[in-house]
């Protein structure tokens, strides 16, 4: 009969031990299988790792390095290290400065008018209206089309014998052509119309699947309170939208700075510089000058722009 209580403890103690064992067999196979999983996901992360590092991380090292020296873009060995002179040359260089301000003008007036338009048009796609169907289709098919194309379609709309200026002359507004590209108050307003004519359609995209993820009842129930339209828009609809504004927003101001295409296309930079951006800029300094330092400096003042889009973007996103 004492020798029960000792049995019964012994037992006990038994069970706790292959308790224990049993939880750290467990844990060890579950450290196993992470570091698996970990390396697993690695290799897999691998491919687009390397292709990052090969066409956007090292390209934009090298970039920031030839930026402190003076090198003709041909032979290597040539390059010599001249410190911050690059950077002190285009500060000093009034044409960087009308490229820097035709820049950010083109970057701001664009970044609201495809906000604007964009925001408008899914409004009027998500009516589900008859025929919303083709006026999406409509409105999305030219940001299919390549900026080359598009601008050398509006080059031909808006020269001296185009549509828009037969038009102007057919109803009397004017007895001679509008040199639209060639006169430097219109030049900078007719690249941003047929900028902003290509890529509403990409944020009209962007905006109809917000729209679409904003739960029925709460428009249903506003609605059924009397709220009209307008308010259901500005007390609903667009504080739900405020994640998807502002990532366009940063997309369409990363776009107005790095355009280019469009505006070489259609102007070169020209009238007398009246259409100059940072690309532009960037581009003669390089391959019509062979002044491989200032140019890239120039495209270092690029990124921390596009930098600090983003970081303003994340700044605002934290106090909301």
């Amino acid at each position: 009969m004492n020798s029960e209580p000792g049995i019964g403890i012994k037992l006990v103690d038994t069970v706790q031990e292959t308790l224990e064992e049993r939880k750290t067999v467990n844990v060890n196979k579950k450290s196993n299988f992470s570091k698996h999983y970990a390396r697993l996901g690695f290799f897999m992360v691998l491919p687009s790792l390397s292709l990052f590092l090969a066409f956007a991380a090292l390209p934009i090292l090298f970039v920031f390095l030839i930026s402190f020296c003076n090198w003709a873009g041909f032979d290597i060995n040539k390059i010599t290290w001249v410190g911050f002179n690059n950077y002190i040359e285009i500060v000093h260089d009034p044409v960087f400065w009308i490229a820097f301000k035709n820049t950010l003008l083109f970057t701001f007036i664009t970044t609201i008018l495809l906000n604007t338009l964009g925001f408008v048009f899914a409004l009027i796609v998500n009516t589900g209206a008859r025929f919303s169907g083709v006026f999406k289709t409509v409105i999305f098919l030219p940001v299919l089309l390549s900026a080359v194309i598009v601008g050398l379609m509006w080059s031909n709309v808006l020269g001296a014998f185009g549509a828009v200026n037969q038009f102007l002359m057919f109803i009397h507004v004017t007895s001679d052509p509008i040199f639209f590209l060639g006169d430097s108050t219109w030049a900078i307003w007719a690249i941003i119309l047929a900028t902003v004519w290509q890529f509403s359609g990409y944020d009209m995209i962007l905006y109809h699947a917000g729209i679409q993820n904003i739960p029925e009842n709460l428009i249903e129930a506003a609605l059924l309170d009397g709220a009209n339209r307008l308010m259901v828009i500005r007390y609903i609809i667009i504080p739900y939208l405020r994640p998807v504004i502002s990532v366009v927003m940063l997309l369409n101001l990363i776009g107005g700075l790095r355009i280019f295409d469009i505006v070489y296309v259609m102007t070169r930079g020209g009238p007398n510089r009246a259409t100059e951006v940072l690309t532009t800029y960037m581009y003669q300094k390089a391959f019509s000058l062979s002044f491989m330092g200032p140019a890239s400096a120039t495209a270092i003042v690029i990124i921390i722009l596009a930098m600090a889009a983003a970081f303003f973007r994340s700044r605002g996103q934290e106090d909301e």
